[in-house]
């Protein structure tokens, strides 16, 4: 290891020639009063800012909570009316029940079936003509083979007619 000493620094790169610190040459200070003058109206100036800046934030904040308030408004409002939808649509139900149920039975009988009830009908009509025709006679059976064929009327020449 080659020992250094502080003379072989003074002509080397390393070694600082200038002076470290520089001294003004200008011997004038700027006015301290308006300096301060000038900090006081920065100052103003930032407050303003921040009072402006804290107006809008309350502003947004007023707006957002305002259309929060008409967004609840607006389901409370909905809530509202499915449940009167509900209550009508129930009313609505028993209303056409009842008049289901005084409507009689037979508009919800096919037509077929309909038309086999019509031809029980006059079979039972039939048979109680019969039955209330026979209990004079005192016949049994069938009513047409009891009855006595009878001649046709003589026919007549207007009745030939009325046939041409």
């Amino acid at each position: 290891v080659k020992p250094y000493s502080a003379d072989n620094f003074s002509v080397t790169r390393y070694h600082i020639s200038e002076p470290y610190v520089d001294r003004e040459i200008d011997g004038e200070q700027p006015d301290a009063r308006l300096a301060a003058e000038e900090e006081g109206k920065r100052l103003e100036e930032l407050h303003r800012e921040a009072d402006r800046e804290r107006r809008v934030q309350l502003e947004k904040a007023h707006l957002r909570g305002s259309h929060a308030l008409k967004k609840v408004h607006l389901a409370q409002d909905r809530e509202r009316l499915l449940k009167e939808l509900e209550q009508m649509q129930n009313m609505d139900w028993m209303r056409r029940r009842q008049i289901v149920a005084q409507m009689p039975p037979q508009l919800f009988v096919p037509a077929y079936k309909r038309m086999e009830i019509k031809e029980e009908w006059q079979r039972e009509l039939e048979f109680a003509f019969e039955d209330m025709y026979s209990k004079d006679r005192k016949m049994k059976g069938d009513l047409i083979l009891q009855f006595e064929p009878q001649p046709l009327p003589a026919p007549s020449d207007r009745s030939q007619d009325n046939d041409l």
